[in-house]
């Protein structure tokens, strides 16, 4: 399987990939049973991680409408909207070289796809969010990165400023080494920015979150899911929108929608244009 495994990387690189991986499946052991890749796959053997990443000139332009010299817009559209195509792109190809060689594989879309379908009827229960598939614990997985205290996928090459896709197979493909946390990440150096610079406080600072892969925990900030989408969707003065609403204390989808039909008028015209994602803190 090297040779195949080569095959995939190049394909992937070829087609605008930085960054491909292998993960198991049974890397995935911990996680909730409906997204484990056999429940979409009974014969699924391992996962291809994919990232592209995005130019650091990016995140350094990132800034409000009120402050100067800043633009939100090319992290909206070059961090998140146009590079979702373009992971979709590689992820399609890989999956039809797969095939082609004999084995049977699922592209999945970007997370945005993935988390509010599925699970929907049961968010306001738990006050958190659950994707069908993560392609953050994927790439964990795949050794292409890991968790920083933010819940983002850090990796060496990039940081944060990258987005991932992945691709279920029935190939087995030979696994990475998996990378820990203190290798990307280190709040005692940083002061713990992230929870610092969130402007919705929906970062913890001293509570954690545990995940388990192959006998090792990767630990991370609990985090307020429904805060934190509050200022995804640019409801949040310093979100990179124009909108402010102050979020009620109970935050329930419904209030999602009723937030969305008041954004201010610059805001929606950018969500005819594409999918965006205001937070780029």
């Amino acid at each position: 399987m090297k040779e195949l495994s080569e095959e995939i990387s190049s394909a992937a690189m070829d087609s605008g990939a930085d960054l491909v991986g292998f993960a198991p499946v049974e890397r995935f052991a911990h996680g909730p049973e409906k997204t484990h890749p056999n429940y979409f796959m009974p014969k699924a053997r391992s996962v291809v991680s994919i990232a592209i990443g995005f130019p650091r000139s990016i995140g350094e332009v990132w800034g409000t409408y009120k402050e100067e010299a800043t633009l939100p817009g090319p992290y909206m559209w070059f961090g998140f909207a146009y590079l979702n195509w373009e992971l979709s792109r590689v992820a399609l190809k890989v999956a039809k070289h797969l095939e082609k060689r004999g084995f049977r594989s699922l592209p999945l879309p970007p997370a945005h796809t993935l988390v509010q379908y599925r699970h929907y009827e049961h968010f306001d229960q738990w006050n958190r969010y659950l994707g069908d598939f993560s392609h953050k614990h994927a790439a964990l997985a795949a050794g292409i990165g890991a968790f920083g205290w933010n819940n983002l996928l850090l990796t060496p090459q990039f940081g944060a400023r990258q987005r991932l896709i992945s691709v279920i197979t029935e190939a087995d493909l030979p696994p990475a080494q998996l990378m820990a946390s203190a290798d990307v990440c280190k709040p005692d150096l940083c002061g713990f920015a992230c929870a610092e610079t969130c402007p919705i406080e929906a970062i913890s600072k001293d509570q954690a979150q545990g995940y388990v892969m192959e006998g090792r925990t990767y630990r991370y900030a609990a985090l307020d899911h429904m805060r934190c989408r509050w200022c995804l969707d640019g409801f949040t003065e310093g979100s990179g929108s124009r909108t402010h609403f102050e979020p009620p204390d109970k935050i329930v989808q419904a209030d999602f929608a009723k937030a969305a039909g008041r954004r201010e008028i610059p805001d929606k015209g950018l969500y005819l244009m594409a999918f965006i994602d205001f937070c780029g803190k």
